[in-house]
């Protein structure tokens, strides 16, 4: 009787598991993409606008976000009246932050750059990740606060690697984690998603996302969210 118990349980497992690594890795990126508005709706994505509310250690932070799709983005964070930005181009980057000793723009370290790689795609950060030299790894599942994942790790020559962990229902991105370049060095941090929302377009986006800091935790929630409105050139020139 217990051995039979046994067989059943071994073969449940073997049959859920065979279920779950019977797609590759394409096959789920494929439906993640399909979930976040679909290929030809991200591809066709050229800019962002985004305004929302950091909080953290009881302080409510105003946020504005910019990105022009493939070529540069912006931040910009209010503390209590002191504005901290931060401006990311493909070869280039630079900052203002006078709780650091820096109230004009500084250039970021080269080495900075290559962790922003991935931060200047609309849509996903899997979307065309081949045409972008990258290759993606699917590591198996994880479970994610009850919910089973697939962990795809994200790999290029020359820039630290980072992992996606999607939902195995939904298909979305409900944990990421990526590099952030940290006093001179690499330090890895998390990013939970939640409270997807679909915009008028019809693009998927999490309008609700929290990172570990050093400090706590920095949640943000996304209140305005605006694509394809033209966005001028100057929100990323070095004043």
């Amino acid at each position: 009787m217990q051995i039979s118990k046994w067989l059943i349980a071994f073969f449940t497992i073997l049959l859920l598991g065979g279920r779950a690594f019977s797609q590759s890795v394409d096959d789920i990126i494929t439906k993640h993409l399909d979930a976040m508005g679909g290929k030809e709706k991200l591809i066709a994505l050229t800019s962002l606008y985004e305004e929302g509310t950091s909080s953290i250690m009881g302080n409510d932070l105003p946020t504005k976000y910019w990105i022009v799709n493939n070529s540069a983005n912006r931040m910009e964070l209010d503390f209590n009246g002191t504005m901290i930005v931060t401006v990311l181009r493909k070869d280039s980057g630079w900052a203002v932050n006078p709780l650091q000793g820096a109230p004009d723009p500084q250039p970021l370290p080269a080495d900075a750059m290559k962790y922003s790689d991935n931060r200047l795609v609309l849509g996903s950060p899997l979307l065309n990740y081949q045409d972008r030299g990258y290759t993606a790894t699917l590591l198996g599942t994880e479970k994610l606060n009850g919910k089973d994942t697939y962990k795809i790790k994200l790999s290029k020559n020359g820039v630290p690697e980072s992992y996606y962990y999607i939902d195995a229902m939904t298909y979305y991105i409900d944990k990421c984690t990526i590099p952030m370049y940290l006093n001179g060095g690499s330090a890895p941090r998390d990013l939970i998603f939640t409270e997807f929302k679909k915009s008028p377009e019809g693009i998927t986006y999490a309008s609700s996302y929290t990172m570990n800091v050093d400090q706590g935790d920095l949640q943000t929630v996304i209140t305005k969210v605006v694509y394809n409105q033209p966005i001028d050139q100057k929100e990323f020139q070095n004043p």
